[in-house]
């Protein structure tokens, strides 16, 4: 059986939702599926030769022509590749919102009689809405409404996702809960890359690291931890962060010159984007990994610092946070009171270092039975097999 992804970028920068779409991929071809992936070029530097030269070594993936990749831009030279690849699926997955390719794919699984199913990614949850919100009301009512009312299953990440969806559009059809995995290491390697990380950010030996991983974005809280920092150093002399990843060049100048304005110069690290063994590196020299959103649908690093027997801190408005509270895996710090929550939590894992790996070792289990990739492959095919079965049932009943 055959499954076409279609997702309007494939860059890192972008998040979750390139790495969910790879990740689904090779899942599913584990499994004896074809999956293959549409995208197009948007926030590469180039046409999208070197995105398909980074991707076609283990996923299929196609670079769409998209002229303007923008909310009312035109898509229309990818018409014909978009219809000859539906025609040749069994099933369409539809990831994100508020994209032309959207309508376009509508438009194909109708014309072949191909069903569609839709992960939005969190872009219907309130604060998202809220973000843009009159173009965001305007291309729901033009376009969106028709994609989310066709598609055969609305994937949310978590049981909050949909029921925080379902709040600004009660609406919405049949939905699939389908939680995402995390990427570890190779085994035997933390260790190695620890020691990269440390030569290529010296700065950080002897420093008792608290670790931000995601991109530079308001959303995400990261001034949340600037502003109480000064007062986690004063009582743990030694106490640094460590603030990983890309953002727009006008925030990320912001956010350096709130650290100068805290006289935090010395005590927060600006990696830029981290990959590979740096970013391994990143987890490895953390005591805790911090994440104070104000809105996160899942928050795949989140997961990934639970599989590495990391305490994590985030934020209520991080939606796998029942979990991480059931399995006492961290902290979770309620919206109302966050500063003096984070400042609190992120005191107690530097001041109790047994209590902060049970909460770790903790962590590790929870996301072994929650999170995992081949659980989330696993997961994407027994629901595209139940609405196969259902439209062969439906076509049969017709018959």
């Amino acid at each position: 059986m055959n499954v076409l992804h279609i997702t309007p970028y494939m860059h890192p920068s972008a998040g979750g939702p390139p790495v969910v779409v790879e990740q689904l991929c090779l899942g599913q071809a584990r499994l004896g599926w074809g999956p293959r992936d549409m995208t197009t070029a948007q926030l590469w530097c180039d046409d999208g030769r070197e995105l398909q030269r980074a991707l076609r070594t283990h996923i299929d993936v196609t670079v769409l022509p998209v002229d303007r990749p923008r909310l009312l831009g035109s898509s229309s030279r990818a018409e014909a590749a978009i219809g000859a690849g539906v025609r040749d699926a069994d099933i369409v997955h539809l990831h994100t919102l508020w994209h032309p390719l959207n309508g376009i794919a509508r438009q194909a699984a109708k014309a072949h009689g191909k069903p569609y199913v839709l992960m939005p990614h969190g872009m219907l949850d309130p604060y998202s809405l809220g973000v843009r919100a009159f173009r965001k009301r305007a291309y729901l009512a033009l376009v969106e409404n028709h994609t989310l009312r066709h598609a055969t299953r609305v994937l949310f990440t978590t049981e909050l996702e949909e029921t925080l969806a379902r709040r600004m559009l009660p609406w919405l059809g049949p939905a699939t809960i389908l939680p995402l995995g995390a990427q570890t290491p190779p085994a035997g390697t933390m260790i190695d890359a620890l020691q990269q990380f440390l030569n290529a950010y010296p700065q950080t030996r002897g420093r008792r690291c608290l670790l931000f991983l995601a991109r530079l974005h308001p959303r995400k809280g990261l001034e949340r931890i600037l502003d109480i920092l000064p007062e986690v150093i004063r009582a743990v002399p030694g106490a640094m962060l460590v603030a990983a990843g890309a953002g727009e060049a006008e925030y990320v100048a912001k956010l350096k010159a709130r650290t100068a304005e805290l006289r935090l110069t010395d005590d927060v690290l600006f990696t830029g984007q981290v990959q590979g063994a740096l970013k391994w590196g990143a987890f490895a020299s953390a005591e805790a990994f911090l994440l104070p959103s104000h809105q996160e649908n899942f928050a795949i690093a989140v997961a990934e610092a639970m599989h590495l027997s990391i305490p994590v801190i985030i934020s209520d408005k991080v939606n796998i946070w029942p979990t991480i509270e059931a399995a006492k895996a961290g902290f979770v710090v309620p919206e109302a009171g966050m500063a003096a929550g984070l400042l609190a939590a992120m005191l107690d894992v530097l001041s109790r270092p047994e209590a902060a790996r049970q909460m770790g070792r903790n962590g590790r289990a929870a996301a072994q039975a929650h999170f995992t990739w081949a659980a989330a492959a696993r997961a994407s095919i027994a629901c595209y097999e139940a609405v196969l079965a259902e439209r062969q049932s439906l076509e049969g009943a017709v018959a």
